[in-house]
């Protein structure tokens, strides 16, 4: 391998990843530079924290989820117990996002044929790859270790030795996750099934994780990297000593996929799609094409918001009982909801976590839209006849359709679960508030089609409206913000039979993303089709 080709790939590759490097590990670091504190104002003190944790013990999704929380449930391991969790699962989501993008991605659109075209070996390719996973690994892990670490001289319940245990754990689930990133992007034709199979493997190690909390073998939790964080226990008992085993595992998954690597061919795969065929696709219109082309997304959807409203309710009695027990705790539900009695806080704020997988479900249907561009999809689509309003409105009424499914679906799961948990009053209202950010999802698919309209590569912003709302709505009352940022966000404008003061937002939203649509189709006849 050529060390100076290493060099130079290696950095024009950094460069293209900034903004997602920037992204994820900004993001990761925010959540640990609030949550510190929001603890210590709202958890009390160790006595009263105590029953608290008892009480999220003795819930099942909970332990089944984070697992139990450590004694005696200081800052520190409550944040590595929940924050810990949380970000793990993220950094694998984003090293399959970067790996494959920069790995398999590249492949597909012909950018690793023209590098190894200029002399670079194969060996060179994989190091980058392998190196940008890593990088992103290392990276993450150790600036939330450093975010941690700035609070030390505030929180004395916060460790370094804890904090570096945390950061190292995290960095090597993220090289772990890398590392299979390379295996599946070995295995599979393109990057999107490169993806869909990663995300098979992410549940898996999920459901390993989970069978080992509730059969309690700790040895199981070596099988997933979603375990490992248990093994080295930080601000517990900080097992450094249990890194050597998962940077162990790690390695011999970066060989594993190195030894795929150098057995395949250039556009090949060791698994080909069995939905290739010579059949060709008939399709009544361009609605129905855009539907057929949506449907495996709007299924994996379907099931990560059933589930996700399925688990979240199970747990809402236990927040109702802690927040009536705990008045700072009430006062944090009451900051992050707006204010009301438990059950109405608990009501809003879980509307408002499905409020947020609808926009990123709608943020992911239109960049669909300039996938079908880049693809070369929409050239066939306009050389059949079709037109460039007709694309977009068939693109924009299907994503609007999309999302009703998945708000009625979400709405039906929270108002079942919150109704055997809580009561049938506050499954109901749940069940309307959850529904109704629906327009949310409609402002943003609106809004998302211009931004496609007016340039291809501005498709990825709808991303930026979806994290600023998330960060607004989640953190915004936590952060004492002022009350008209506040009200600059997408989400939290649900309304309900008892409560029907935000009917005029929710309807502005509407006329928002009807309005944006219809200038999209305006401005989307005075710009190029590139096909990439």
């Amino acid at each position: 391998m050529n060390t100076r080709d290493f060099r130079t790939l290696f950095g024009v590759t950094l460069r293209r990843q900034r903004f997602a490097f920037a992204a994820w590990i900004g993001s990761f670091c925010l959540i640990l530079a609030i949550l510190p504190n929001t603890y210590r104002n709202n958890l009390g003190s160790m006595k009263l924290r105590a029953s608290v944790i008892e009480m999220m013990d003795s819930n099942a999704a909970t332990r089944l989820l984070f697992g139990r929380i450590p004694h005696p449930g200081t800052l520190g391991q409550v944040i590595q117990w929940e924050s810990g969790m949380l970000i793990s699962i993220f950094t694998a989501i984003a090293a399959i996002l970067i790996v494959t993008a920069v790995g398999r991605r590249s492949e597909d659109d012909g950018l690793r044929e023209l590098i190894e075209g200029t002399g670079v070996s194969r060996t060179t390719v994989f190091a980058v790859q392998a190196g940008i996973g890593a990088t992103f690994s290392l990276g993450a892990g150790v600036l939330c270790g450093l975010t941690l670490a700035a609070q030390v001289p505030l929180l004395p319940e916060i460790s370094v030795a804890g904090t570096i245990a945390l950061a190292l754990a995290i960095s090597l689930v993220g090289c772990a996750f890398s590392a299979v990133a390379l295996i599946v992007s070995q295995l599979a034709d393109d990057a999107v099934r490169a993806r869909r199979l990663f995300l098979m493997f992410l549940l898996l190690a999920f459901a390993l994780r989970i069978v080992a909390e509730a059969s309690g073998a700790s040895w199981m939790r070596w099988l997933t990297p979603l375990g490992w964080k248990e093994q080295i226990m930080p601000f517990v008992e900080d097992r450094f000593i249990y890194a050597i085993p998962a940077a162990a595992i790690g390695l011999a998954l970066t060989a594993l996929a190195w030894r795929l690597y150098s057995g395949r061919e250039l556009h090949g795969a060791y698994l080909r799609s069995a939905h290739r065929s010579t059949a060709h696709l008939h399709v009544g219109s361009i609605f129905s094409l855009a539907f057929r082309l949506g449907r495996y997304r709007l299924v994996s959807w379907s099931l990560g918001i059933v589930s996700m409203a399925a688990f979240v309710g199970s747990m809402a009695g236990s927040f109702v009982t802690l927040t009536k027990k705990n008045p700072n705790y009430e006062d944090l539900m009451t900051k992050m909801s707006g204010g009301g009695d438990p059950s109405s806080q608990i009501v809003s704020i879980f509307s408002v976590l499905i409020g947020i997988l609808l926009i990123c479900e709608s943020a992911s249907a239109i960049s669909s839209l300039a996938d079908t561009e880049k693809r070369g999809i929409l050239d066939a689509e306009l050389a059949s006849g079709a037109s460039r309003r007709g694309v977009i409105v068939a693109q924009a009424l299907t994503a609007m359709a999309e999302s009703a499914i998945l708000a009625a679906l979400g709405a039906v799961a929270l108002s079942v679960t919150v109704g055997l948990s809580l009561d049938w009053e506050s499954g109901r209202d749940v069940a309307w508030q959850a529904f109704t950010q629906w327009p949310a999802a409609v402002c943003l698919i609106g809004v998302g089609c211009l931004f496609y309209a007016i340039s291809r590569r501005l498709t990825a912003a709808a991303w930026a409206l979806v994290g600023w709302s998330f960060v607004i709505a989640w953190f915004g009352g936590i952060l004492n913000l002022p009350k008209w940022l506040l009200n600059m966000k997408l989400l939290g404008w649900s309304f309900s039979p008892t409560d029907s003061q935000h009917i005029p937002q929710a309807l502005g939203l509407l006329a928002i993303g009807i309005a944006a649509s219809a200038l999209a189709t305006i401005v989307y006849r005075r710009r190029d089709i590139l096909t990439s």
